[in-house]
């Protein structure tokens, strides 16, 4: 079997592990997400073997495959996760101000 499509498979296999695993079972999951960074570098290393580094292999790997190299994909998840949580973070903060000008506003007309 060739190496990127055995790095992928296993790679898909520790990720959806990390995520399927409960919440208690954090020995588990620890593993799960250590063995996912593995093969994502092993999937990192087999594109850059088959398509070359850089910009100019992240085009080819579109062209062939129709897909996003390793990195880009999961840089891409982690800054989305981050946008989420900033924009919660965000949310509830702004809620919480505006409750506080709220009640200032009452105590003000009491």
């Amino acid at each position: 079997m060739p190496a990127l499509p055995e790095a992928r498979e296993s790679l898909t296999y520790w990720e959806s592990r990390a995520q399927t695993l409960p919440r208690r079972a954090v020995r588990k999951r620890r593993e799960a997400r250590a063995m996912a960074a593995r093969w994502r570098n092993r999937v990192t290393e087999a594109e850059r073997l088959e398509y070359g580094a850089g910009l100019l292999g992240a085009v080819f790997m579109v062209l062939a495959e129709r897909r996003l190299p390793t990195t880009t994909r999961h840089t891409g998840r982690t800054l989305v996760k981050a946008a989420m949580w900033t924009a919660v973070v965000t949310t509830v903060l702004v809620v919480a101000l505006l409750a506080a000008l709220l009640a200032a506003a009452v105590a003000l007309v009491v």
